[in-house]
């Protein structure tokens, strides 16, 4: 049980790590849909960046110069490149709970457990979940702010689902826990302390295996803080140089990553 919940609590912690990378607000809203950027700001004008670079604001297209087109491309670039990021980060994630849960149940109850299949469907579903948030059913690439709670990008939505998945399996397993506990020491000669310390062995492992893998994720949540840090700073360009943008300020980005 204690390993059990100390994997529990690992995975939780990376989201939370991997959440508190990026505090992203958006000021309006955001879409990117069919290779569109659709941007809608709090005064209700409305900006559209297409893929080849053309801008409109309120329905008119903008004559941009080639300084200024090289900023909307950046921007565009920019944004069109943290949907997939984010995506294989929080789907990575999900699928490192998935591995590791399922390892944990094995070891605990044994390979044919309904609560390890359980867990599994409702840990595939979340990964499915979050697929259908950065990627159409034809595999464009999209992304739609209001989708995001609380303007994550990395996916705290997934946290209360993932808590009670973990509720669910503990309490419907209980007894099947107790029985394994029991046989395993029957049959181990009622050796408490050789339980004891194979247990504080596969947690150690499972420890380590889990914290290798989270730093990798980390090491790439910091790479999409920069890029959207740097999309936000993209922002202030545009507002500066095109004058039906002064008032653009949609994202609001506060990146926290360590020097690698």
């Amino acid at each position: 049980m204690r390993t059990l919940l100390l994997a529990s609590l690992l995975l939780i912690n990376i989201n939370h790590a991997l959440a508190d990378q990026c505090q992203i607000d958006f000021e309006g809203s955001l879409q990117l849909e069919n290779r569109i950027l659709s941007i809608t700001t709090l005064e209700h004008n409305k900006v559209v960046i297409q893929e080849n670079n053309q801008l409109y604001v309120n329905g008119k297209q903008i004559v941009l110069s080639a300084e200024q087109q090289n900023l909307v491309s950046a921007y565009y670039t920019g944004i069109y490149a943290a949907a997939p990021q984010a995506a294989r980060i929080a789907s990575d994630a999900v699928q490192l709970a998935s591995l590791t849960i399922h390892e944990v149940l094995t070891e605990l109850l044994g390979h044919d457990s309904d609560a390890v299949d359980g867990l599994t469907l409702k840990l595939d579903e979340l990964g499915t979940h979050i697929h259908s948030n950065f990627y159409a059913q034809n595999g464009e690439i999209q992304l739609n702010s209001e989708d995001f709670d609380n303007g994550n990008f990395l996916g705290n939505e997934w946290e209360e689902e993932f808590e009670a998945a973990i509720e669910e399996v503990v309490s419907n397993s209980i007894g099947r826990l107790m029985i394994s506990i029991g046989t395993q020491l029957l049959f181990g000669d009622g050796d408490m302390d050789g339980f004891e310390a194979k247990m504080e062995n596969f947690g150690q492992n499972i420890e380590q295996n889990v914290e290798y893998q989270a730093s990798s994720l980390e090491a790439r949540a910091n790479a999409l803080c920069l890029g959207l840090a740097q999309v936000d700073a993209l922002e202030s360009q545009l507002q500066n140089t095109i004058p039906e943008l002064a008032n653009f300020n949609i994202l609001q980005v506060k990146a926290h990553y360590d020097a690698m």
